[in-house]
């Protein structure tokens, strides 16, 4: 299992054509999400994401009025104080919230640790989404592709899978 965060994004950039075609593939083949997510739970049982981090610095997490109203209780304010805070206007749909980040990552990462884990939201709780029975928008194939460079977890079932199904690197120059 590769856990250095360097090795996965080298390994996962290298691997981006080739994971498109592995989607295809998939898609080619009607594999469902259920074998994927059961390798991927497994493997997510073995990796400690507080070494990681990367989906604090790289995700844009929505937030609802119930997540933020559960944040500013946490942090032993109000709502509207937590939203002018820790909240910005979605740039792509202004009427939606997210979570305020920075090029260091989410308003609430302190090191690699969440400092309302607690009280995190539910993107933040369900990431990488993988769980059995998931159908979010994380947690498709698409998804897992473009988190492949900066997550342990969905480089290594990724891989796995690949394996698994007897999916070969070659398969990527076929399908061009």
């Amino acid at each position: 299992m590769v856990t250095a965060l360097a090795e996965v994004f080298r390994l996962g950039t290298a691997k981006a054509k080739e994971n498109v075609a592995f989607r295809r593939y998939l898609s080619d083949h009607h594999h469902t999400e259920r074998d994927f997510q059961i390798l991927a739970t497994g493997i997510q049982q073995q990796v400690d994401c507080t070494a990681c981090a990367n989906c604090c610095r790289h995700s844009l997490v929505a937030i609802d009025k119930a997540e933020v109203e559960k944040i500013a209780s946490y942090l032993g304010t109000t709502a509207e104080e937590a939203t002018r805070l820790y909240t910005d206007a979605d740039q792509s749909e202004p009427s939606r919230r997210v979570l305020r980040s920075s090029g260091e990552g989410c308003v609430f990462l302190d090191g690699n640790l969440c400092m309302v884990y607690e009280a995190r939201p539910r993107a933040c709780r369900d990431f990488p989404h993988v769980s059995v029975g998931t159908h979010s928008l994380g947690g498709r194939q698409s998804s897992h592709a473009r988190w492949a460079p900066l997550c342990p977890i969905i480089y290594n079932a990724l891989e796995s899978y690949k394996h698994q199904l007897g999916f070969h690197p070659h398969q990527a120059e076929d399908s061009d």
